[in-house]
């Protein structure tokens, strides 16, 4: 009992390992990789608000010292002389300088735009967009922008108010759209190992590579909010090699946590089935030697007492002496095939195999374990009937061996098969091999228990219900000496109308003969 507790201790001290090691395994692969991502996402996202910020950065930069060079030249009242200068910067597309009225300046418009395209965007200016701008709201030299999108076109506009000599102008610079996009968003969004998209409200998409949000890759967007109003920078990885392997990674570990629990699983599942099977064999073999010891103790006893009567002369008549000698020597020649088979049984048990072959007649040897069995047969009411071909070919065999799983199939059938009052034996030469045929008509095997009766220890439920001893090895020993014949052996029963035990041995060559029958 206690070795029985410790064991179950065992059990589930390394189940409960296990649990807790599939635990944390999956615990921590999960926050590695959760950890990971975040960091991912972190990074992404700082890279994201750093090209935002150059990106505006460039742009206000540009858009202030418009803003101040155009003071300067109103201040020096060096505007005509000095705006187509200032209009050089490759960022600005056209200026507008506005006064108080919100009317142009001289002619009001500096722009790399040239004939009737100029034109069309002074109209459109002047008419649809200047009266659209905030103007008149601005704080005195703070910038201000608009980005919308008029006929069609997106527009960029930054502006800011000023006070020179106690008049109000108005300073509208147009951004260069088509530098910024071909000239500018390249080198800020160069080719690595990351996707950059500028998508607008709508989320169509105004510059970059289309790609498709997956879940599983990091996506960040980053709002632009000092130039392009409710435009957005998106960054997702390009070369998702690492998320692959961090994502393969986290599978494998997952895989691996889950194969190596499931090894423990079976390792405990194997060793809880080992001890069962051991307790179980432990207690086939205490029935074993508690039924083997009552087998030899029978035997013994008769040729103890009949010994005991011929030593003391306790004899009527020599008639009567020889009587008890036949007692003797049958109850030895019983004790004898008893201890051969726990004998040969230890033998099995300890995998050695001590037969000798010789081409040897079966149907002699077949013979012999008959003669052998009578007396047990004549004491049970029993009789034999026994059809043996004539002329069989010569076998490989130990006959010892044969003689002995023979016997055991006839003791099977006296044993647990009185109430059919008889046993039929057949020996026949069928094409290639031997065929020994071994029937009673007792009460049968169950069908679900015929393939286990040639398991060692085992007994039937029907026998192990009636006082009837036995060892439960008779039929394991059988199995054993006819396999190392190469042979088979095998049986057929239906309950209520007894067992059929065939052997099948193999012969060089099938030869044709008759049969006979002996009784």
């Amino acid at each position: 009992m206690r070795r029985l507790l410790l064991v179950n201790a065992l059990i589930f001290a390394v189940l409960a390992s296990a649990v807790g090691l599939a635990y944390y395994g999956y615990s921590y692969t999960s926050e590695v990789s959760t950890r990971e991502r975040e960091i991912i996402q972190d990074t992404m996202r700082d890279l994201a608000e750093e090209k935002v910020i150059g990106i505006e950065s460039l742009i206000t930069s540009t858009d202030d010292k418009v803003f101040a060079e155009v003071a300067r030249a109103i201040e020096l009242d060096r505007l005509r002389d000095d705006l187509q200068t200032i209009a050089g910067e490759p960022l600005v597309e056209s200026i507008y300088v506005l006064d108080d009225r919100v009317a142009p300046v001289l002619d009001g418009l500096v722009s790399r735009r040239t004939g009737d395209e100029r034109l069309r965007a002074r109209t459109l200016f002047l008419t649809a967009i200047a009266p659209s701008l905030p103007l008149r709201d601005q704080p005195l030299n703070v910038r201000g922008h608009v980005h919308g999108t008029w006929e069609g076109r997106p527009y960029l506009f930054s502006f800011a108010k000023k006070q020179i000599d106690d008049r109000t102008y108005y300073v509208v610079v147009e951004t260069n759209l088509t530098y910024l996009f071909i000239n500018v968003f390249p080198e800020f969004f160069p080719r690595s190992p990351r996707l950059y998209q500028v998508v607008d409200q709508d989320g169509l998409l105004r510059y970059g590579f289309d790609f498709a949000a997956d879940p599983s890759n990091v996506v960040i967007e980053q709002p632009f909010n000092e130039t392009f109003d409710k435009w957005r920078l998106r960054v997702a990885q390009k070369d998702v090699s690492s998320q692959e392997r961090a994502g393969r990674r986290q599978i494998l570990d997952f895989v691996l946590i889950g194969g190596s629990l499931a090894v423990i699983l079976a390792g405990l599942g194997v060793l809880a089935l080992a001890i069962r099977r051991e307790r179980r064999a432990n207690e086939l073999k205490s029935e074993f030697i508690s039924n083997v010891s009552h087998e030899l103790k029978t035997p013994l006893s008769i040729i103890s007492m009949f010994g005991e009567l011929l030593a003391l002369g306790r004899v009527k008549s020599p008639a009567q002496g020889t009587e008890y000698a036949e007692i003797i020597w049958r109850e030895s020649v019983r004790l004898a095939r008893l201890i051969d088979n726990v004998l040969d049984f230890a033998k099995i048990e300890r995998g050695v195999d001590a037969y000798e072959f010789t081409d040897a007649d079966v149907g002699e040897v077949v013979a012999r374990a008959i003669e052998l069995s009578q007396h047990r047969l004549a004491k049970a009411e029993m009789t034999i009937e026994a059809e043996l071909d004539p002329e069989l070919p010569p076998v490989r065999l130990d006959p010892n061996a044969f003689t002995l799983a023979v016997l055991n199939l006839i003791d099977n059938a006296i044993k647990y098969a009185p109430d059919g009052k008889k046993i039929a034996i057949t020996l026949k030469h069928l094409d290639d091999r031997v065929v020994l045929r071994v029937r009673d008509w007792g009460q049968g095997i169950e069908p679900d228990e015929q393939a286990r009766i040639f398991e060692r220890f085992y007994r039937a439920r029907a026998v192990r219900l009636k006082p009837i001893r036995g060892s439960g090895i008779g039929l394991a020993l059988v199995e054993h000496i006819v396999q190392a014949h190469h042979g088979t052996v095998s049986c057929a029963s239906t309950p209520g109308q007894g067992a059929t035990f065939t052997i099948s041995l193999p012969v060089p060559s099938a030869t044709a003969v008759r049969g006979r029958t002996v009784a």
